[in-house]
């Protein structure tokens, strides 16, 4: 069956939610419907569990003639994934060796855990290096068997981070980019410097987000070694109700998305902004 008369379901997996929302076929996708679920959350060990229930459950009651067939595309909150930046080097033969070396770094920095991870690339640039993120292995078996009990094509598992970068792409076009991305209790941010991966961190949030994430942008700075007075940093925070405040007093400029030109796809997880300056009109 050809992709463009599928019926597609896009699901926002997290701790303590999801996110499913129903496209109808056609050559321009119609919005059937979007639902929400909530879950407790389990310990670190296995907080993929509850919400990967509920989600089985929502998937269950989508009617059977929308359900059968129909694309399932699955983002990964970040608390599921681990990162890593995989090293320039020269071009590997073939993907196998490109997937070795991949491994091989991010053994450098995980250790054994890797042996229980399945690992995906970005896209593989000799000259700039790439993204690497991993995700439990038993994670993508159940969600491959999910897809199967309901009669669905897994069409891919992506992380929160790699999804909202592609989202954004066209807009990255800085000599050094800083990428963050926002989510509740947790920030991953990125760097870019002439085309080059230079570091990835995925943070949980322990006190004070701002000043943490500043914190974190200093120390990749230096480790880049970005040596401009003043940068931009562009925020996707589609989960906070107010926008990071500016820091035009510092280094340090934010540039808060989303727009009305690259809107919040529907099954990501945001709340409305609130707008300060009306409420002291």
């Amino acid at each position: 069956m050809s992709r463009l008369w599928r019926n597609c379901m896009q699901v926002f997996l997290a701790p303590g939610r999801v996110n499913l929302v129903g496209f109808a076929r056609g050559i321009k996708p119609m919005q059937r419907f979007r639902q929400s679920g909530t879950c407790g959350q389990a310990n670190a060990a296995s907080q993929w569990q509850a919400p990967l229930q509920v989600l089985e459950q929502m998937i269950g009651q989508v009617d059977d003639s929308f359900r059968r067939g129909a694309e399932l595309h699955i983002t990964l909150s970040n608390y599921f994934v681990r990162y890593g930046v995989i090293a320039p080097q020269s071009s590997p033969a073939n993907p196998d060796e490109l997937m070795a070396y991949a491994g091989f770094q991010m053994r450098e920095i995980y250790g054994e855990h890797v042996d229980n991870w399945e690992l995906s690339l970005g896209i593989w640039d000799p000259h700039g290096g790439t993204l690497c993120a991993a995700i439990a292995r038993d994670l993508q078996s159940e969600l491959e068997a999910l897809a199967q009990r309901h009669e669905m094509l897994l069409v891919h598992i992506e992380p929160y981070l790699a999804a909202a970068l592609d989202h954004w792409s066209k807009q990255l076009n800085d000599k050094q980019i800083w990428f963050v991305l926002v989510e509740s209790g947790r920030f991953c941010l990125v760097s870019l410097l002439d085309g080059v991966w230079c570091g990835v961190r995925n943070q949980k949030v322990v006190e004070n987000l701002q000043e943490e994430l500043l914190s974190a942008l200093v120390q990749e700075s230096i480790m880049s070694s970005s040596g401009q007075l003043r940068e931009r940093v562009y925020v996707f925070a589609p989960e906070l109700a107010r926008p990071l405040p500016d820091v035009y007093d510092s280094r340090w400029q934010f540039v808060h998305w989303p727009d009305e030109s690259y809107p919040v796809p529907a099954h990501f997880p945001w709340i409305k902004k609130v707008d300060d300056r009306q409420n002291h009109a």
